[in-house]
Formats: structure tokens, C-alpha cells, sequence
């Protein structure tokens, strides 16, 4: 087996460990916070778009969804960012998601929608929860994404 396709096999693996799950409890970054991590070394533009927003997550075959009405200002309902990270770097984006809703998010990677972490929900202060949620994209060192979804002790804006 060659080195990439070692590197791309373990990124699969790792992406698939990551992707739609939650991670370690991070007590620092505030809910609804957002972070692109890039484990590659080149840079990439990592981007994140609002697609839709609504009050639960619903699947459907090879996709996610959000169903519901709910009332958000228009703002979080257009919501981009991208920035450019360099080779090993996190940057991370505080209080971007103000609303205890179902924010149906679009990645992409240099421009492109990649095929593992395309569109997910993502809820940074769903009710009946004891933590509160920040959101994050990584390149990994083959190149592949991945989304995350780690929890916090850290409610922010979302405080009771």
C-alpha cells in the first residue's frame, strides 16, 4: 500500500469517527461557535453556508434535512463564512449560530462541496440537553473532510 492511500484510508476511517457524532466536551469555546481545522499541508478555504433552518432534523435517503417552522432573523437563515487556514492551523469563530434551531449547514472545501460532510443539521442548544453544541471542519492531512459536532459546558448566548 502506498503512503497516500494509506493517509487517505485513515482520514476515511477518522471522518467516519468524526462526522455526525459528538466529541470531547470543550468547556472554552461558547455554543453556536464555529471552527475550521486544517490538518493538511497546504492551506484550504473551508466554508460554511445556511441552506435552511428549521425546529428538528429529518433524514431521507443519501441526505439530511431540517423540517419545522421556526422564526429566526434573516441573517442566521443567509449565514456564510469561509476563511483561509493554513497548514496545521484552527481558527475559530465565536457566537455564529444565535438560535436554539435546526441550522441545515453546507461545507465546502476550496470552493467545492466534498463528498463526505456535504449538508447536516446542526443545533448549537437543542432542548432536553445537558450540554450545548459548537460546530467544526477538518481537512485531514490525505485531503479528505469531515465535520464535527463537539459538545460544551459553555452555553454563551444560550445561558438559562
Amino acid at each position: 500500500m502506498n503512503r497516500r492511500a494509506f493517509l487517505t484510508s485513515l482520514g476515511t476511517v477518522s471522518a467516519t469517527g468524526l462526522a455526525g457524532c459528538s466529541d470531547v466536551l470543550n468547556d472554552d469555546i461558547p455554543a453556536g461557535s464555529l471552527q475550521f481545522e486544517n490538518r493538511d499541508d497546504l492551506p484550504h478555504v473551508i466554508g460554511v453556508s445556511v441552506v435552511d433552518v428549521g425546529a428538528e432534523p429529518r433524514s431521507e435517503p443519501d441526505r439530511y434535512g431540517v423540517a419545522g417552522d421556526v422564526s429566526v432573523p434573516p441573517q442566521q437563515r443567509e449565514l456564510t463564512a469561509s476563511s483561509s487556514v493554513a497548514p496545521g492551523e484552527t481558527q475559530t469563530f465565536k457566537n455564529i449560530f444565535t438560535e436554539p434551531v435546526y441550522y441545515l449547514v453546507e461545507f465546502t472545501v476550496d470552493g467545492t462541496v466534498p463528498e463526505t460532510g456535504g449538508r447536516i443539521p446542526f443545533n448549537p442548544s437543542p432542548s432536553g440537553r445537558e450540554y450545548d453544541n459548537t460546530l467544526m471542519g477538518v481537512v485531514y492531512a490525505s485531503g479528505e473532510f469531515s465535520y464535527g459536532v463537539s459538545s460544551t459546558g459553555n452555553a454563551g448566548r444560550f445561558e438559562q
